[in-house]
């Protein structure tokens, strides 16, 4: 598989990840949807971290602006913080075990969420920490299966 098969596999990924990210749900599961396209960037950096980076989480830090309609530069500033994680550690993030890399993006959620929660707060709005575990939790139940895709893609490309 070569860069251009990767784009393409990236793009559809993206976009079934956009269009689950899009989908309503009912109410009370909407608090517990986990950020689709933060673990998508995450996964494809911790795997392709030669090929994509700050650049990559800011183009999909927009994209997030745009989806969840929040001010432009919010996600922005999260993936972009977030990205860096990851690019500090990829080298070791490479090494580590699966389960090791998913409380690693457990923790980049958690910390993404009370950021979130945090900005929240300072404008009146309300925030519901009791849902934070659950998208915690449902964020690293999705981004298994999601790892293993990006692995095999990865395989193959080599």
């Amino acid at each position: 598989m070569d860069k251009t098969n990767n784009l393409q596999a990236l793009l559809v990924i993206l976009l079934m990840a956009t269009i689950m990210q899009l989908v309503p749900v009912d109410g009370r599961w909407l608090m517990w949807r986990p950020n689709l396209l933060l673990l998508v960037m995450l996964t494809w950096m911790l795997h392709f971290s030669d090929q994509y980076g700050i650049g990559f989480s800011v183009i999909l830090g927009v994209l997030a602006d745009f989806i969840f309609g929040t001010n432009l530069g919010f996600y922005v500033l999260v993936f972009s913080l977030c990205g860096a994680v990851v690019a500090l550690l990829r080298r070791v993030a490479a090494y580590l075990e699966p389960v090791h890399q998913a409380a690693l993006v457990g923790f980049l959620v958690l910390a993404v969420e009370l950021f979130k929660a945090w900005t929240n707060i300072f404008v009146d709005k309300p925030v519901f920490w009791q849902h934070i575990p659950y998208i915690v939790l449902f964020s690293i139940l999705f981004w298994l299966p999601l790892d293993k895709l990006v692995k095999t893609i990865h395989r193959w490309q080599r």
